[in-house]
């Protein structure tokens, strides 16, 4: 990731336009959370790159970026665990089963 990339992500993350969008998310999930983290579905780095974003002009026009659906609030810990998965390429069935198995046990 080059600085300039890293600059414009920091240019949208603190844009009037972003900081609604997340508080329309926020409201629109209503969990009370103390401090709710915005989750991209499809990751913002992703959108950027596939719609050739290079200046917070073309940010703000891009549809795809300030999709509502494509965003969910989780709790900042959550937000954590979730951007470190995204980052692995390939998971052994092993983890995916522990992973599975968590998960039940948290239904329960």
């Amino acid at each position: 990731m080059t600085k300039e990339f890293k600059k414009l992500c920091g240019q949208i993350r603190r844009s009037k336009k972003y900081k609604e969008w997340k508080e329309k998310i926020i409201k629109r999930d209503n969990l009370k959370i103390k401090t709710p983290n915005i989750h991209h579905k499809k990751p913002f780095n992703e959108i950027l790159q596939e719609n050739n974003i290079k200046t917070l002009p073309h940010a703000l026009k891009c549809k795809e970026l300030w999709n509502l659906d494509n965003g969910v609030t989780i709790k900042r810990g959550e937000h954590q665990i979730l951007s470190l998965l995204e980052r692995i390429k390939y998971f052994t069935p092993g983890f995916l089963y522990c992973l599975k198995e968590f998960l039940n046990k948290q239904d329960n």
